[in-house]
């Protein structure tokens, strides 16, 4: 009997006793279904947290004074700093940046918004992957000048003023908690999602808003970097403590240097180890199901006994009973993989949905290899738990086979 009788037996084995078989794949059912919805819903968090950081460069380094040191005024952060780390080679563009917490008034002049003045060089767009839409960016003249301008996101635009495209007009804006009111004129609106924690950010010269908020000495909050290769983060971490704390003759310890790529990272690499670990879990499920394959094969060859000994009365060696039921395992394992696979989709679907209605955004992906994978692990049980049945079965003597009632 070649392969292909091998599984048209099986085929037709299977088909004669729906019920046992539905029983026998139901542990593989239930763990490929398991395992193709949770790695599908793993993804869809993966897929959102790119999403979600897809605003922030992986190549973008952040440095500020650490919050776990004594800071004195003389370790603080300058415009200084940042000239002085354009020279390290790692390092395209520097930009400082110091913000401050205002309010704006919308359309209906009785309603206010919080917003987040940012006070940037022209650096400032590439390193926070700005996108204008309308008008410009803060150029070298408006430092040269403190420029009382301002570019907004589309968001605050059409709150404030009913459109998105508001170039030239003015905004008056009251700084928190001294309460310096800024009258900045609108030179660019660029592109924003809204997200439900969204605080819009305004983006002024970093002098204006310095000089209008009355800081001296030129301290800022913090220096963005823009790396060519974030694969060569601790040596660049290295040469920028170096240079900070040759300028205010301190220790390392008075910065924090870290890379937003890291963040990011952190976040997928925790969801995957969560995600193999459930997934982990969800699998045991699919060694019940394969004792359950191996232990309905046991009862098969016991009922069929009687054909096996014919089979060999007739020729057949005990490698082409071997394959028999070796085949008609892996047959009913590949069935449940499938029916798991199909399942596991349909529910990755629906688990989408209810995150959809309350309120969370998640698509669960189901991705090709993993339905790939999850056929050949059903196929793989099939044989490692179908192969002790069929080695039973080909070791059977064909006159007791025979005598068998």
């Amino acid at each position: 009997m070649n392969i292909i009788e091998n599984f048209k037996s099986a085929i037709f084995n299977i088909l004669s006793s729906k019920m046992r078989t539905v029983l026998t794949t139901l542990g593989i059912i239930i763990g490929i279904t398991s395992v193709v919805i949770i790695t599908s819903i793993g993804k869809g968090f993966e897929n959102k947290i790119n999403n979600t950081f897809d605003g922030i460069n992986s190549d973008t380094i952040t440095i500020s004074n650490s919050y776990d040191a004594t800071i004195r005024d003389k370790d603080k952060l300058t415009i200084k700093d940042a000239d002085d780390l354009r020279g390290i080679d790692n390092i395209i563009s520097v930009s400082p940046s110091y913000s401050s917490n205002a309010t704006v008034k919308l359309k209906n002049p009785s309603l206010t918004k919080s917003v987040s003045l940012d006070g940037v060089d022209k650096n400032g767009k590439d390193i926070n992957k700005v996108i204008i839409e309308y008008g410009r960016f803060i150029e070298d003249k408006d430092i040269k000048y403190k420029s009382k301008i301002c570019v907004i996101d589309e968001n605050i635009a059409k709150e404030i003023f009913g459109r998105k495209d508001v170039i030239g007009e003015k905004i008056k804006t009251k700084t928190v908690p001294k309460e310096k009111e800024i009258e900045l004129e609108i030179v660019g609106v660029y592109k924003k999602e809204q997200s439900e924690f969204y605080t819009p950010q305004i983006y002024i010269p970093i002098n204006t808003l310095m000089e209008e908020t009355g800081q001296k000495d030129d301290i800022i909050n913090s220096i963005l970097l823009k790396v060519k290769d974030n694969k060569q983060f601790e040596k660049t971490k290295k040469q920028i403590l170096r240079v900070l704390t040759i300028n205010h003759n301190n220790k390392e310890n008075k910065y924090n240097v870290s890379g937003n790529f890291a963040l990011v990272d952190n976040m997928k690499n925790t969801i995957k180890i969560f995600t193999v670990f459930i997934g982990f879990v969800a699998a045991i499920s699919l060694l019940v199901g394969g004792i359950g394959v191996m232990n309905i094969m046991l009862v098969t060859v016991t009922e069929r006994t009687r054909e096996i000994g014919i089979r060999k009365s007739l020729g057949a060696t005990n490698f082409n009973i071997k394959m028999q039921f070796l085949i008609e395992a892996i047959t009913i394992s590949m069935l449940g993989g499938v029916i798991g696979v199909v399942l596991g989709y349909i529910g990755s679907f629906m688990v989408g949905q209810i995150m959809r209605l309350i309120g969370n955004d998640i698509k669960p992906m189901v991705s090709v290899p993993v339905v790939i994978g999850a056929v050949l692990i059903s196929s793989f049980i099939g044989i490692i738990f179908g192969v002790y049945p069929a080695g039973k079965a080909a070791k059977l003597d064909p006159i007791e086979c025979l005598r068998y009632e």
